[in-house]
């Protein structure tokens, strides 16, 4: 929610009068924020919704030591300055390096699992080599893993293939053959992939189920063989599940500015969500022409872009000093910017802070 602030206060809230000049000077707000809300703060909210209380960073200009209250808990309100914008952009560098840690952990190899198919193929000794022959399936003729994980080979009986790499069951094979063959040559490929998939769910053409193989799968390979983005998609809204955490990937920095950071490689279980425009909103309220939900338009929208989309602040009533931004997320503590936009260079700020969904 934006909020710029009302240049008046009327009288008759039902205040005394340190409530008044608190309200004056520290506008309430109540902590509900779950997004980022851009508007206009009426005064009057002090007596309308109280609860937490916006405090100025005391390096700012507007601060003010205020009265004690029992009240909800007080949040600082961080000036939009040149150096706060700097540290956001900062942080999201930070955030991006620590998701990239997050998905360099997929394995360098295929590892094998219940319903794979393999053929093994032993040269010289055809009594152990199901001939797949020209016009066979290598699917039907092959050996497939149980359920369990188990993979039965003669004269070497059970083998725990779930688990292993294509070398490392190579190499068992290879050991327990020994003792009936001398040095034998084997050949060992997986033939049909079974054990390991993803989902790719959302606003996707074909969503579904895709199979993993000994290929690398990347965000960008999922989303393209699921028919690609539907015109409803925000590429900027793409999440990741995994292991009971969600990740939001920016398709929009790796298809307009080659971020290949961007493009992780996919895991077995890992379930692919992209997000629909409609969740890409910022909230208008207060002291604007238009108050309303706007949406961010290609994944990007300033704080000088959504003012002018709600037609701007209202020239008669609003306080151009207090254009409030409210960030807050999944219950998470809210966080208030505060534009000064009689500042010289008010709109300059205002253009490069990025606002974000919700």
């Amino acid at each position: 929610m934006l909020i710029v602030s009302a240049g008046m206060v009327k009288a008759g809230t039902g205040l005394n009068e340190s409530g008044r000049k608190y309200c004056m000077r520290d506008w309430g707000i109540k902590k509900t924020a779950a997004g980022l809300m851009l508007g206009a703060l009426l005064v009057q909210s002090c007596t309308l919704i109280p609860g937490m209380k916006m405090k100025d960073n005391p390096a700012n200009k507007w601060y003010r030591d205020l009265p004690p209250t029992d009240q909800g808990a007080v949040v600082v309100v961080q000036p939009i300055t040149t150096d706060l914008i700097n540290q956001l952009v900062a942080n999201e560098k930070v955030e991006t390096r620590i998701l990239t840690a997050e998905f360099s952990e997929a394995p360098d190899y295929y590892r094998m699992g219940p319903g794979d198919i393999l053929q093994i193929t032993v040269w010289d000794h055809p009594e152990l080599t199901i001939p797949a022959g020209s016009f066979r399936n290598p699917e039907d003729s092959g050996q497939q893993i149980g359920d369990d994980g188990s993979l039965y080979y003669p004269y070497v009986g059970d083998i725990q293939a779930d688990g292993m790499t294509v070398p490392e069951l190579r190499e068992v094979l290879t050991i327990r053959l020994s003792a009936y063959i001398k040095k034998p040559q084997l050949d060992v490929r997986v033939v049909a992939f079974r054990s390991k998939r993803i989902y790719v769910v959302g606003e996707v053409n074909n969503p579904g189920v895709l199979p993993l193989d000994d290929l690398p799968m990347l965000i960008t390979d999922a989303i393209n063989l699921s028919g690609g983005l539907t015109v409803e998609a925000d590429k900027t809204g793409v999440n990741v599940s995994r292991d009971g955490k969600t990740y939001a990937i920016n398709l929009k920095s790796l298809y307009d500015y080659a971020d290949a950071s961007q493009n992780m490689t996919l895991v077995h279980g890992d379930i692919v969500n992209v997000l629909d425009r409609d969740q890409q909103k910022v909230f208008m309220m207060g002291e604007v022409r238009t108050p309303g939900a706007v949406e961010i338009v290609n994944g990007r929208m300033t704080l000088a872009a959504a003012l002018g989309e709600g037609g701007g602040v209202n020239q008669v009533t609003a306080d151009p000093t207090g254009i409030y931004v409210i960030r807050g997320s999944n219950g998470d503590e809210p966080q208030i910017f505060r534009l000064n936009s009689n500042l010289a260079f008010g709109m300059l700020l205002a253009e490069r802070f990025e606002m974000k969904p919700q």
